[in-house]
């Protein structure tokens, strides 16, 4: 068996690099109800499902926690308008039930914020978007968002100056919810950690072995020394996404194939693309991208084709730049926005179940199957139904293998449990109550505050308490910098962040938002300390995340 090491001064209720030393040890020595491959969003909703029901889980995943599709959508939590248009009502309405459920459960991560669709059509198109909204608003039912409300064309251009006046008849604007997507990812895990989950990322399944009736074994190999080991389990639960096919093939399950298709977003300075909302812009082929302010930025997205590449290394291609730049400058004309205004890109998969036709097209449901053998694999779905795909399940893994488990597990409690750092009635009143009392303490500016609570709610005390021992870590990580040194030691001692990229990429989204600041080497430099790093490995971290930052411009090459 291979053993990790794991020091001493590990305290219940960390998630560091010590807590995951322990956990892989665990694994290896202990039995567990199922154990979930996978560390996306919807494997980390299962995790912690199957925890706060009472069973023993365990979950790996071969890279950083979110860091495949679940960091790399439009960062939207929303019921999907358009899903209307494809008569996929239930999904809709499932979706806008989930927005609201994930309001209470996360409030610092979700927040509801205006959408404008600008009208360019007809008569005919606009009494479509109507019909379109009233329905949406209908099957929102009590949501606490407010309700779609029509624009005049001076209403519509007062909102959004730089839109193309030619044509324009007037608009609409609707409400759905922005999220942090990896940081709700890493909530659910440490929500599901808190609640008895044992959980390692870097840690690659790479054997199945169902032979066996009581227990199932999952073959692991940890990513960073290579060392291996078994964890067994009554129940193997795969939540790969885009690389659902592969397992069928590498384990001879029978099952439909995955579709994969590419959702690219550009980032722009806010002030080479200014919008006060959310804009939707239609594209040539009569799709909507969303044009979205976050901060000093400006993000834009997504496109939506059909992929056959590397699904560990999905690049931005000229292509795909070009389609998007299109759609923006006959949109806002007056910007002739091109790639040098182009200050960051991330490019996903969509884990697509497979379907003939136009991939926008394609079902956002999801596909469970459970085979004989013990194994039960999810896939397809959306960021936005990750719970209920979750309990889904869980539900159908209990009663086909109901044989196979012992003891009586609880019900379902996900819609009712807050996620970690979101135990809050009120978010509005809590967010001004800290506000105004951290607000110019300790040098921390209004921006830095916002950031904070956003990002880890009433945990953000514990960040700015370490600065009481070490006022240097309440300082920026660079001029013009929201986020703060004390975050970094957080990632890594309460957030597992292992990597450079695993902080400047998901523990904070300082990878595509920052925009020219070199920061890379403050970040290491304050990893290196509780992570045992030389200055070897400081270098080479560096020069990784480096290679990373140049990937992002490929479409350049």
């Amino acid at each position: 068996m291979f053993r990790f090491k794991a020091k001493a001064h590990y305290h219940q209720g960390s998630f560091s690099h010590r807590t995951r030393g322990i956990n892989l040890s665990r694994m290896q020595r202990e039995e567990f109800d199922f154990v979930v491959i996978g560390g996306g969003v919807t494997g980390a909703a299962i995790a912690r499902d199957g925890a706060l029901r009472g069973m023993k889980v365990a979950l790996i995943e071969k890279g950083d926690f979110a860091s495949g599709t679940s960091s790399k959508s439009s960062k939207m939590v929303h019921g999907g308008l358009r899903y209307l248009k494809q008569l996929d009502i239930g999904l809709v309405k499932e979706s806008l039930s989930e927005r609201e459920k994930l309001l209470h459960l996360a409030p610092h991560l979700v927040r509801a914020a205006p959408y404008l669709i600008p009208m360019y059509s007809g008569w005919k198109g606009r009494l479509e978007h109507q019909i379109g909204l009233f329905g949406y608003d209908l099957l929102a039912g009590g949501s606490s968002l407010p309700r779609h409300s029509d624009l005049s064309r001076e209403k519509t251009l007062e909102e959004e100056p730089l839109l193309r006046e030619e044509n324009l008849s007037g608009g609409f604007i609707y409400y759905d919810c922005l999220v942090d997507d990896a940081r709700l990812t890493l909530a659910l895990l440490k929500s599901a950690h808190e609640h008895g989950a044992l959980v390692a990322n870097y840690t690659q399944a790479i054997g199945l072995n169902t032979d066996r009736e009581d227990y199932k074994e999952v073959r692991f190999r940890e990513v960073l020394t290579g060392g291996e080991g078994i964890i067994r389990a009554r129940v193997i639960l795969a939540a790969v996404g885009t690389w659902t096919s592969e397992l069928f093939e590498l384990h001879r399950l029978s099952g439909p194939p995955i579709r994969p298709t590419k959702g690219v977003h550009l980032v722009f300075p806010r002030n080479r693309l200014q919008v006060n909302k959310i804009v939707l812009v239609p594209t040539a082929d009569k799709r909507m991208i969303f044009v979205v302010p976050l901060g000093q930025f400006t993000y834009v997205g997504t496109t939506d084709t059909d992929y056959s590449g590397s699904l560990d290394n999905v690049l931005v291609e000229s292509d795909d730049v070009s389609y998007l730049l299109d759609a923006l400058n006959k949109c806002f004309p007056s910007l002739n926005l091109g790639p040098g205004d182009i200050v960051s890109t991330w490019a996903g998969l969509r884990p697509l179940i497979m379907e003939e036709g136009d991939p926008s097209k394609v079902s956002r449901d999801y596909y469970i199957a459970l085979y004989d053998e013990g194994i039960a694999v999810i896939a397809g779905g959306k960021l936005t139904t990750h719970r209920t795909m979750a309990a889904s399940i869980i539900d159908q893994v209990l009663v086909r293998y109901d044989h196979l488990f012992n003891g009586d597990f609880k019900p379902c409690s996900t819609a009712d449990v807050p996620l970690t750092g979101g135990e809050m009635n009120d978010f509005p009143s809590y967010f001004r109550a800290q506000s105004l009392g951290l607000e110019g303490r300790w040098g921390l500016s209004a921006t830095t505050v916002e950031h904070l609570i956003h990002s880890y709610g009433r945990n953000h005390m514990q960040i700015l308490a370490l600065g009481l021992y070490d006022p240097e870590l309440l300082k920026p990580l660079g001029p013009n910098c929201s986020a703060i040194r004390a975050q970094v030691i957080y990632g890594v001692e309460d957030e597992m962040a292992l990597t450079l990229e695993d902080f400047m990429s998901r523990r904070t989204d300082l990878l595509h938002f920052n925009g020219k600041g070199k920061l890379e080497k403050v970040v290491a430099k304050l990893m290196a300390k509780p992570l045992g790093w030389s200055r070897t490995r400081r270098r080479a971290e560096i020069k990784r995340y480096r290679q990373r930052v140049k990937e992002m411009f490929y479409f350049r090459s």
